[in-house]
């Protein structure tokens, strides 16, 4: 607990840095790092025999996908399609050229490595997105807001209030009250930083900050779970071991993968700050 903590206490200090005083594709690089990273992770996960040359496709994918959007706005869709078209490409090349090896690499390792180079990145990629649509950096905090609020919020009130499993067999720790506590951090949280940008004169809608908390939580523990199924099928407790306390990258951001295309989608239907 302690190491998390500390972990924790010095990255949020490092996203603010980057989000409000770092120009965007600075941001991006470091989006395109972690969803290199957790690329990589996910497929020694489910296949540890997996090929490092598939991984590196996946992982290299992965890494440029979030630049493209800072880097080549109007080309992103492009650039970003060829890129997925190439991947693709290389995977079922791989396929057919396995065949002349007495080890053959199946269709299931191609649907990975797509899912793990494309499909992922164009989810975290939502954090550079909405800086785009936003021309603003305050919009950009809002995933993690939700995130680590909920995530903070879900720990403590499930270590110290959680009776009610909810998913026994898939998150022994995951409890109704965790859930709930996770909820009413992350709107709480929101309403704090409404009031923050109020203060430095921004026009914020608090009701739909109410609105940003609540299914940014929900998005925020539905991602925690979906990638914990995928630790519980192939019997793992954590992705890697990289961020001490936390796990790998894979642990620490999964559920961004979900959490930051919901606030995008907020975002752009009913935006709450101006």
């Amino acid at each position: 607990m302690r190491t998390r903590t500390i972990v924790g206490i010095t990255a949020i200090p490092l996203f603010i840095l980057l989000i409000f005083f770092a120009p965007l594709w600075a941001f991006a690089i470091a989006v395109g790092l972690i969803s290199a990273g957790s690329a990589w992770e996910f497929l020694r996960c489910v296949d540890p025999n997996m090929p490092v040359r598939l991984r590196a496709y996946a992982s290299a994918s992965a890494f440029l996908i979030p630049l493209v959007y800072a880097f080549a706005q109007k080309g992103a869709v492009t650039i970003i399609s060829t890129t997925v078209y190439f991947l693709a490409v290389l995977m079922f090349m791989e396929i057919m050229l396995s065949y002349r090896k007495d080890e053959r690499i199946k269709t299931q390792t191609l649907l990975q490595v797509i899912f793990a180079g494309a499909v992922m990145p164009l989810l975290l990629s939502s954090l550079v997105r909405i800086g785009l649509r936003s021309n603003s950096s305050v919009y950009v905090f809002l995933p993690l807001v939700a995130a680590f609020s909920s995530d903070s919020g879900a720990y403590f009130a499930g270590s110290f209030l959680g009776k009610r499993k909810i998913f026994p067999h898939l998150s022994p720790n995951k409890s109704l009250e965790g859930c709930i506590g996770g909820v009413l951090s992350a709107i709480a949280m929101m309403l704090v930083y409404g009031a923050v940008l109020t203060a430095l004169s921004y026009n914020v809608n608090f009701f739909l900050l109410v609105l940003y908390g609540l299914f940014g939580s929900a998005a925020c523990q539905f991602g925690d779970l979906a990638f914990s199924a995928v630790k519980r099928e192939y019997g793992i407790k954590d992705y890697g071991k990289l961020i001490p306390g936390h796990g790998g990258m894979r642990d620490r951001f999964d559920s961004m993968h979900f959490t930051a295309p919901m606030m995008e989608l907020l975002v752009l239907l009913l935006p709450a700050i101006s």
